[in-house]
């Protein structure tokens, strides 16, 4: 998905037609990430900016998976818009000298997806909890392009990796019926 809501700067001789990308914490460092899941494979080329994990430093690194509406709270936006600040004022200063800004997230994500989101889980006592990816952005991202656009700094957004599985695909995994028994059973 392309965005470019502000209106273009003219390039400077200086770093003309470079690009920078901008990307979420976890793609080049898989620790951040809830347990379990698996490293996204993306190599960026050129030069790259490595967003902080608002995830990790908000809930820490044993958290449990979350949505995005569990994460859509006044405290949550104003921590992420705390992390974003300093890296919109670089990525201001760069775009006037003309820099491209490149911006990748995690599809899926309850803090960084761009395109796609996770949504579901209302809360309650732990157990099995069913969500579902939706169109939309997490709200890291959701905040950061809102600070890009404010500024008036042009833009470009995608996502990498691919939604989670539903529970269709997962259920229909060879082997898997033992496992999805037990864990029907543990929290009945």
């Amino acid at each position: 998905m392309k965005s470019n809501q502000a209106g273009a700067e003219e390039e400077s001789p200086a770093f003309g037609g470079q690009e920078v990308t901008v990307m979420a914490h976890c793609l080049l460092n898989p620790l951040t990430r809830v347990k379990g899941l698996e490293p996204l494979e993306f190599s960026p080329a050129g030069p790259t900016m490595q967003l902080p994990c608002p995830e990790a430093l908000y809930l820490g690194t044993e958290r449990w998976a979350v949505t995005r509406n569990q994460l859509d709270v006044p405290q949550f936006r104003q921590f992420c818009r705390s992390l974003i600040v300093h890296y919109a004022d670089l990525l201001e200063m760069l775009a006037k000298e003309g820099v491209r800004v490149r911006v990748v997230g995690v599809a899926g994500s309850p803090s960084c997806g761009v395109q796609t989101t996770s949504f579901g889980y209302a809360g309650g006592r732990v157990h099995e909890a069913e969500h579902e990816h939706v169109p939309g952005r997490g709200i890291f991202m959701e905040e950061l392009i809102g600070e890009l656009e404010r500024r008036g700094i042009p833009y470009e957004a995608e996502e990498v990796g691919k939604k989670c599985m539903n529970e269709a695909e997962f259920g229909s995994m060879p082997g898997i019926e033992p496992f999805m028994r037990e864990e029907r059973d543990r929290f009945e």
